[in-house]
């Protein structure tokens, strides 16, 4: 088992990077895609699961956009066209991203897509402004209503990274970053096979031991998303984010965290936070436990209270333009009445 170092960590922490869940288009960061050609941007091709976000130097019609990041949030801009013609049960949500002042596409997961090109077409997407935008001196001003595209004519193709690794008699199994965020087939090899392995992978500040055998498909992946409820619910705390991805790790996997020990670790069930099972190691110099599922952790500098976590739940609201509700009433009256007048003639019978 790996053993770290205070000051190594303190170190990593400050240099590591996530594995991407999501991918990125503008703003000081590099595009995951082939280029661009005018307003239409080429293809592209992301992981089930994963996250497309889009800045507002990336949006399609941004040659009228006087608008940055720091301008475009909920409180400013609503969605208004959304033309999906291809592959819309692929999208889980399309949202504005008020922390990061962007527009966010996730996608669902889908541990067994195939292959697909171009399974994912968005014809069109736009926002518009809810309210006056300016600078504060009056220059730059943009108007109520006013539209900006954010995609035009746009494919997407939405696959699933899958790999084979073989299984040797007497061998280990080290997962490299370059096998993170595919599903990985293990199989006993022709020459000196084996039909199962110790398999070791770094996470991020994770890492994890334990077997895999002939015949198993694991998806091994993680991410270091935020999850905004929580963050506002603990306002004062430092907290960084681990979430480990799995389809279901074959057999129980030995778990090592690298936190301090002065440091309080959670898991997230159910959008709150929870105790996390894991104990401090003086030997490892890392928390450590066993996992066999997904499974997101908490790292704060300061206890927290685990009932503090609120949540948001989608309200259904009322819809007096189409009188929605009014629709329901008058059915409801309507099946009394027929109620009444059926049994009025069953009594005349």
């Amino acid at each position: 088992m790996k053993k770290v170092l205070s000051m190594v960590l303190a170190i990593a922490m400050m240099t590591s990077m996530a594995l991407a869940a999501t991918y990125t288009l503008g703003v000081d960061a590099i595009d995951m895609v082939t280029g661009t050609s005018g307003t239409t941007m080429d293809d592209i091709e992301i992981a089930p699961g994963d996250t497309l976000r889009i800045y507002p130097d990336k949006f399609a019609g941004n040659s009228g956009n006087t608008f940055d990041k720091n301008d475009f949030d909920s409180e400013y801009f609503t969605i208004t066209a959304k033309k999906i013609t291809k592959g819309a049960n692929l999208i889980a949500s399309i949202s504005i991203n008020d922390k990061k002042g962007s527009i966010d596409i996730k996608f669902n997961q889908d541990y067994d897509l195939t292959a697909s090109k171009k399974n994912v077409e968005i014809e069109e997407l736009a926002v518009k402004t809810k309210k006056v935008i300016n600078d504060g001196e009056g220059s730059n001003e943009i108007k109520k209503n006013k539209e900006f595209k954010v995609i035009e004519n746009l494919s997407i193709s939405v696959t699933q990274d899958k790999d084979t690794i073989s299984l040797i008699k007497d061998q280990d199994v080290e997962l490299l970053d370059s096998d993170l965020g595919k599903v990985i087939t293990f199989e006993k090899a022709k020459v000196g096979g084996a039909s199962y392995a110790t398999l070791s992978v770094e996470m991020g500040d994770a890492y994890l031991e334990g077997r895999v055998y002939d015949g198993d498909e694991v998806y091994y992946g993680y991410d270091e998303e935020t999850d905004n409820d929580i963050l506002k619910a603990y306002p004062d705390a430092e907290l960084r984010f681990l979430n480990i991805n799995t389809n279901g790790f074959p057999t129980t996997m030995a778990l090592e965290l690298s936190a301090d020990e002065d440091e309080y670790v959670y898991a997230v069930k159910d959008g709150k936070l929870v105790a996390s099972g894991l104990k401090w190691d003086e030997d490892a110099y890392a928390w450590v436990g066993k996992v066999r599922s997904a499974v997101s952790y908490v790292i704060s500098d300061i206890e927290l209270d685990t009932a503090a976590v609120e949540p948001e739940t989608p309200v259904t609201p009322e819809n007096p333009e189409t009188g929605a509700n009014d629709v329901v009433g008058v059915a409801t009256a309507l099946a009394v009445v027929s109620l009444v007048a059926a049994g009025a003639v069953s009594l005349k019978k």
